[in-house]
């Protein structure tokens, strides 16, 4: 049931896991659990099944070391961030860049801070496409 990384899409749980994973470099379901349990309960069969899912996704590979299996990440950080912003473009803007862009800035750029910093992320790009 291997899926493709370029297309993968995680639940908002299975992203949790994978944050830990990525921060850790490798973990076990132990150690995962441990972490995931500090904001939610969560159930260490929970954390087993979903890093199961993951793993059956193509996500996370896991070696065994004693008695313990140890994960680590298939899916990148980068790799998973670009395909949720591939996807949420695709599907509520109609794959228009600037239409999202205009969404962030009325939505979620109410400081004048942020903005300044976004002008700072654009000049380099605006330079490079007069040239």
């Amino acid at each position: 049931m291997k899926k493709d990384l370029d297309s993968m899409i995680l639940t908002r749980q299975e992203l949790h896991i994978m944050k830990v994973v990525w921060d850790r470099g490798a973990a076990t379901v132990r150690e995962v659990c441990e972490v995931v349990s500090r904001t939610k309960a969560t159930a260490y069969t929970t954390v087993l099944t979903l890093m199961g899912i993951l793993e059956d996704k193509g996500a996370l590979a896991h070696v065994r070391t004693g008695r313990a299996y140890i994960y680590r990440p298939l899916l990148s950080r980068q790799q998973a961030t670009r395909n949720q912003i591939r996807d949420v473009l695709m599907r509520y803007f109609d794959g228009r860049a600037e239409k999202m862009i205009e969404s962030i800035l009325e939505n979620e750029m109410a400081l004048a801070d942020q903005v300044t910093l976004l002008r700072k992320l654009l000049e380099p790009r605006r330079e490079h496409q007069v040239a």
